[in-house]
């Protein structure tokens, strides 16, 4: 039997699954499925962590001020401008709770964040897939896609796990030109991991276009995926509706303590974010030695093709090695895998060098 339900296309959903998915006969013991940072969270983190014990009793700031100013801060940004949620994929959520109507749509890229769809058809709202050509995507394929129906297009910005971002001059394309009724999210999750002068991760848009709103996360380079951590950026127009729907403490006190704390750390995700590149940047040789071909890669994970994919994948898990397999994404051939440390990505390559199924 199933229940009524206020929307009907609640049943199309496919739930959301994540890498923390043990398949029987898998040994969990080296997990790199979730593209978090190996190395953990500044000390400073851990020190808040460890003495907050005795203040779990108490409602937390359901506003976040003090977050939203030490975002500010580390950011040069406008805290009032700024909503924090439980985690990103709670942002993402609200945004389509405040702007997304029955039969509305919502641009997706292709191969994007599966939450992306979820968020969208919980509101009744239609999905419409933005093609990529050759694993980029191309404006003019966003724009032509633009109807008057069209309410958000969620912009992987860089992409997971298609590792791709719009260059600073195809983003100004993009903006000038599509129209000012749909809203452009950058999903900027990955940020922290690019470092090029092609690359921004949106906050200079929002102030120059009122439709344009930048989600950003602690649970990647700030390594406190546990305690869930998002943000979103954008002009007060957009931030009162989301304020009106966002649940009154969708972020703790511990976790606001700790992303202050974090934030006041940039030297730890500096050494997290070059360590990271380091270790990325080897392992790319070693695959490259074993003739596994892979989608450009530039942030914490690359995208691995085999053809017996799901061979691969349970040859790695039953030797406690944890991929991602991408048949959610339509990327059934690939295997998505996280950069952990060193000596983890030395025992894969290790494994992949005498598996007989690649």
């Amino acid at each position: 039997m199933s229940f009524p339900h206020s929307s009907e296309s609640i049943y199309s959903i496919s739930p959301y699954i994540g890498g923390d998915v043990t398949p029987p006969g898998f040994t969990r013991r080296v997990v790199l499925a979730s593209n978090e940072n190996p190395y953990g969270p500044s000390e400073k983190v851990k020190e808040v962590v460890n003495n907050y014990t005795n203040r779990i009793h108490c409602y937390p700031s359901g506003a976040a001020n003090d977050l939203r100013a030490a975002l500010g801060r580390a950011h040069d940004l406008d805290p009032s401008w700024i909503v924090t949620g439980n985690g990103s994929e709670d942002i993402l959520h609200l945004l389509a709770r405040a702007f997304v109507q029955p039969g509305d749509e919502v641009l997706i890229s292709q191969h994007g964040f599966g939450v992306y769809k979820i968020a969208t058809l919980v509101m009744g709202g239609v999905p419409v897939e933005v093609p990529r050509i050759d694993f980029r995507l191309n404006v003019e394929d966003v724009l032509n896609l633009v109807t008057p129906k069209t309410k958000i297009f969620y912009l992987d910005h860089p992409g997971n796990p298609i590792a791709h971002y719009l260059t600073n001059d195809e983003v100004e394309e993009l903006l000038k030109r599509i129209p000012s009724h749909v809203l452009v999210v950058f999903d900027s999750a990955y940020a922290e991991y690019l470092d090029d002068s092609n690359y921004h991760c949106g906050f200079k848009w929002v102030d120059r276009y009122p439709n344009v709103v930048v989600t950003r996360t602690f649970s990647k380079a700030y390594a406190m995926a546990n305690l869930r951590v998002g943000w979103l950026y954008a002009q007060p127009d957009i931030i009162d509706p989301i304020n009106r729907i966002r649940p009154p403490f969708n972020t703790t006190g511990l976790s606001q303590m700790a992303a202050i704390a974090a934030l006041e750390d940039q030297e730890w995700i500096k050494k997290c974010v070059q360590l990271n590149k380091q270790v990325l940047t080897k392992f790319v040789a070693d695959m490259k030695n074993l003739d596994i071909p892979m989608i450009p890669y530039m942030s914490n994970f690359v995208m691995a093709y085999f053809e017996k994919t799901q061979e691969v994948y349970r040859y790695l898990g039953e030797r406690g090695l944890v991929v991602r397999p991408m048949g959610a994404y339509d990327l059934p051939q690939y295997l998505r895998i996280t950069i952990g440390k060193q000596e983890e990505m030395q025992e894969l390559i290790d494994v992949l060098g005498s598996c007989p199924h690649r």
